[in-house]
């Protein structure tokens, strides 16, 4: 299993010098599992160059991709009007959001939504490349690959998903904009038991937390608490405030680490492979 980083900033995409170490991108995690299965974690603008690079490795291994969303506020599917291989009519997309919580506006309507005339010259019907929009009310399932998924929701101002893949006894966990109200969340413990690799919402310091309530996110003393019940192996700290700079979040880093030996940051353009 390999996991590269895209995107890992938070809210709003950050074009500034002091973030170019860590990056300025948001949201969006690529992962290739051993059988090849391509998926996409979130639509950022981390997307845009991801795009690029699938391009510029073939058409051929990469025709048919998954994307799976954690949920669907802007910062993560801001990205995908600007992804290139989906203007390919050779290219079939699975965009999904699993749950059987999951309420609201159909998946279709809200990326055909952000790319109304309104706000984007091109509607997404005419892109070229064909989507399936995938909206199953399942949390454990293997794929016809042989990968299992499993899907948790946790707390944040709309539902938003937290997810699991197994291939070959390794585990990934993706659990990002998540809110840990009145201590930590089990749901999300549970899901990350004995992962190789946690990649967890770190947006906020302790501090920082006590004046964003409601706002949906973790400090990095939550992620690292969750990875020290759940016997994750290895954090990576994500989701980072668009306030804090490179300096910032390599202190950051080296106060998680005094924890939890295995935390590091999330860092676009890195690779970590298992």
């Amino acid at each position: 299993m390999k996991v590269t980083f895209y995107g890992t900033r938070g809210s709003i995409p950050v074009p500034e010098k002091e973030v170019i170490q860590v990056g300025g991108n948001t949201a969006c995690v690529l992962v290739i599992f051993e059988n090849d299965q391509i998926v996409i974690l979130d639509s950022g603008t981390g997307i845009r160059k991801l795009g690029n690079d699938l391009i510029a490795q073939g058409v051929e291994q990469f025709a048919n991709i998954y994307v799976a969303l954690s949920h669907s506020h802007l910062d993560h599917i801001q990205g995908f009007p600007f992804f290139k291989p989906a203007y390919d009519p050779r290219r079939h997309f699975t965009i999904s959001l699993c749950g059987k919580e999951r309420s609201g506006d159909k998946l279709r309507n809200i990326f055909s939504g952000q790319m109304r005339r309104d706000y984007f010259p091109v509607p997404m019907d005419d892109m070229g490349a064909r989507f399936t929009f995938w909206e199953p009310d399942e949390t454990d399932y293997t794929a016809r690959s042989g990968i299992r998924v499993k899907t948790s929701l946790h707390t944040h101002p709309i539902e938003t998903y937290g997810y699991r893949f197994e291939e070959k006894g390794k585990v990934l966990v993706y659990v990002t904009d998540v809110e840990h109200v009145d201590g930590i969340d089990p749901r999300v413990v549970k899901l990350a038991e004995n992962a190789d690799l946690l990649i967890h919402d770190a947006q906020y310091t302790p501090e920082e937390l006590l004046e964003k309530k409601g706002w949906g996110h973790s400090s990095w003393e939550q992620a690292v608490e969750v990875a020290e019940r759940a016997h994750a192996k290895r954090l990576a700290l994500f989701h980072h405030d668009p306030e804090h700079s490179d300096a910032f979040l390599f202190n950051m880093e080296s106060a998680c680490k005094k924890r939890f030996a295995g935390a590091f940051l999330a860092i676009e353009g890195q690779t970590i492979e298992f």
